[in-house]
């Protein structure tokens, strides 16, 4: 697609997920993104002092799809097939995090990513995940069911 990546005007605050968590668009470079964030308080897990893991695989979901947006030559709605998600690490309240989106291809109408969540300025890795996503969905109701 032409001009500026989608992931650039999905991480800003005209989105609501991403400026709830204030998301900042880092960079795209050889078919890798990056976004920066401290991992949110209000997805504390009950001791309160880390984030939920399903705070990792959200993140992971929404940055993945923006990079298999990215890779798109045409604009087409996307949705999640499968996700894999493997926590490592649990990230505490308040820390800056990095997730990055690796594009690896396309292959008849499914695109193929793979993330990791970093924690600090280090390369302390939180969580890994591969994905799937179906490219050119449709938002057309299933029907009734009855």
């Amino acid at each position: 697609m032409a001009g500026l990546h989608p992931a650039q005007e999905l991480f800003t605050d005209k989105h609501p997920l991403t400026a709830e968590f204030n998301m900042k668009f880092h960079a795209v470079k050889e078919h890798v993104l990056e976004v920066t964030l401290n991992a949110p308080k209000s997805f504390a897990d009950g001791d309160g002092v880390n984030v939920h893991p399903g705070f990792h695989t959200l993140i992971l979901d929404t940055v993945m799809g923006a990079s298999a947006l990215g890779e798109l030559k045409q604009a087409k709605p996307i949705a999640t097939i499968k996700l894999t998600s493997n926590h490592i690490r649990r990230i505490p309240v308040g820390e800056p995090i990095k997730c990055r989106a690796i594009w690896d291809g396309e292959e008849n109408s499914i695109a193929y990513v793979r993330g990791e969540i970093l924690v600090g300025d280090t390369t302390y890795t939180a969580s890994t995940a591969i994905g799937t996503f179906m490219i050119g969905t449709t938002s057309k109701p299933l029907g009734s069911k009855g």
